[in-house]
């Protein structure tokens, strides 16, 4: 069987196939994590970012008694504050929170395993895109590079 010769991928197909890639790689992640991560978990990681919001703005409405990674995070005084609308409810032996410092500073975390940050599940979609694209750019006999 004689093997035909590649067709340069133009730019349009290229990008549109990539972008196709993605985001079917996008949804496979989320369809994996929330297939494989404990709901009480994504919950966990859902509370963590509100009180995070809540925490930060009480600590720049109050500097001089800010919650930090010194003491515990008052709900009360952010529901007083009105920075958090109304107390959360969980399950207090399950799950706690505390305010934690990191290089981008302070950080309000879960007990749970930390969530990966946005960037780099971005990252890994994008390396998982790439990787499909030429896998289907392969597959359709496109060079992605002239000789």
């Amino acid at each position: 069987m004689a093997q035909t010769k590649p067709k340069l991928l133009d730019a349009k197909t290229g990008w549109t196939a990539f972008a196709a890639c993605w985001l079917a790689m996008f949804a496979v992640v989320w369809a994996l994590r929330q297939a494989t991560i404990p709901r009480d978990e994504l919950s966990c990681y859902a509370r963590a970012s509100v009180l995070d919001e809540a925490v930060h703005a009480f600590n720049r409405a109050h500097p001089e008694k800010p919650m930090d990674d010194k003491g515990e995070i008052d709900e009360k005084a952010l529901v007083d504050g009105r920075f958090l609308a109304a107390p959360l409810t969980y399950d207090t032996q399950a799950h706690y929170y505390f305010v934690d410092r990191t290089v981008r500073g302070l950080k309000v975390k879960c007990n749970k395993h930390e969530d990966n940050p946005p960037v780099l599940k971005l990252t890994g979609v994008t390396l998982l895109a790439l990787l499909a694209f030429v896998a289907w750019a392969s597959f359709k006999n496109y060079a992605l590079w002239k000789d």
